[in-house]
Order: C-alpha cells, then sequence, then structure tokens
C-alpha cells in the first residue's frame, strides 16, 4: 500500500504558505484566494502570484514557521505502523522542498518529499512548479499525476485537509480528510475517514487492513 500524505494543514496544524503569504501581503492573499474559490485563477497561478509579494529570506520564512507552526501528533508512530506494514509513506505536497524538509528534520522525521521549489528572497518568491500533465478529471496539473506512478499498481491511502487534495483523494482507495476536503467529499457524496491527528490515520489504516 502507498500512504500519501498531503503537508500543510495535514502534518501540519497551520498551512505554511497561507501563514507566510497573510503574514507578508494580507491584502494579496484575500485576494488570491477569492479568485480560487471563484475559479478565475488555479491554484498554480495563485501561489506563484500570492509568493511573489512574499519579501524575506528562507532563514527568516523558516524562523517564523518554527515559532507559529508544529506537526499533528502522532507522526513518527504512524511511520513506524507503516514500516511494520510494509506501507510505502510520501509527502505529495503544493508546498515547497525548502519549508517541508526543515521542518519534519525538526521533530528528527525523515520522508520522501514531492514538492514544488521556491526561491526566496526579498524581491519577493519564485516558484518553480513540478512538471505536471494536464489531469483529464479537474483540469488542471494536479496531485492525481504523481498518484498512478508512485502506487505502481498498489492501492493508495490518500490524507489531506484542502483545495490541492480534491482530485487525488477521490482516486484513492482509503480517503481521510478533515478541513474543506472533508466538507468537499461530503458534499459529493465521497466516503471518507475523518480525522484530528495521526493518530487518527494510524488507527484508520489499522481497521482498513485488519478489520474488526
Amino acid at each position: 500500500m502507498l500512504l500519501l500524505l498531503d503537508f500543510d494543514g495535514t502534518l501540519t496544524d497551520h498551512d505554511t504558505l497561507d501563514l507566510l503569504v497573510a503574514e507578508h501581503a494580507p491584502a494579496v492573499w484575500l485576494e488570491a484566494e477569492q479568485a480560487l474559490a471563484d475559479g478565475t485563477m488555479t491554484l498554480n497561478e495563485v501561489i506563484a502570484f500570492e509568493f511573489g509579494h512574499v519579501r524575506t529570506t528562507l532563514d527568516e520564512a523558516l524562523a517564523l514557521l518554527r515559532q507559529r507552526v508544529a506537526l499533528r501528533p502522532g507522526l513518527p508512530d504512524l511511520i513506524e505502523f507503516c514500516r511494520e506494514r510494509f506501507i510505502e509513506p510520501v509527502v505529495v505536497s503544493s508546498g515547497f522542498h525548502e519549508l517541508i524538509e526543515p521542518m519534519l528534520a525538526w521533530s528528527g522525521v525523515k520522508l520522501p518529499v514531492v514538492a514544488h521549489s521556491a526561491a526566496f528572497s526579498r524581491e519577493g518568491t519564485t516558484v518553480t512548479f513540478l512538471a505536471r500533465d494536464t489531469c483529464l478529471t479537474c483540469g488542471e496539473p494536479c496531485k492525481r499525476m504523481e498518484l498512478d506512478r508512485l502506487a505502481d499498481g498498489r492501492p493508495i491511502a490518500y490524507v489531506g485537509d484542502g483545495w490541492s487534495d480534491r482530485c487525488g483523494a477521490k482516486m484513492a482507495n482509503l480517503a481521510f480528510a478533515r478541513g474543506s476536503l472533508a466538507e468537499h467529499l461530503e458534499a459529493e457524496g465521497v466516503p471518507y475517514v475523518p480525522f484530528d491527528d495521526l493518530v487518527d490515520v494510524r488507527e484508520g489504516l489499522r481497521r482498513y487492513l485488519k478489520p474488526a
């Protein structure tokens, strides 16, 4: 089995991208998020637009995140459970390697990460997006494009919380959802397992693999 883990708002208790944009360019954040909801900008367009206004260094960005963001409880135990059950956990994020990998390392966690990249500077942040084909389901270069390649025929469990997780969660054999992803799946009648922390995910996987 493959376990796909979103990062922002899923492994973390706050969305790092939203926090940085709201801190450095709050008016831009409100404008872009409304455009995403209205469908006038794609997710990648929103991220590029927002971070063009984030004028800070990587060190300063990481210092802010270290003060304000924590990993949800239960990640080390979830990783150990995956090791015992021959499940491969992979982080697939619409965030940035430059933020995700240090934040995992602060907690002594090492996981494979599939994410975009960002070059932070005081002139604005430049985002380099993963090369993805356009998804035939949602019409965007979404996370779903990674899932088949990573799964290689294995069943998929997907854990997410937001906009970028919608398409991927719908193709998973088992979806864990919270936040706006849970609301979206509920509205569309897509089955999911709610979670508050990663202990819930571990126990949900345990039930799935060995039904009571």
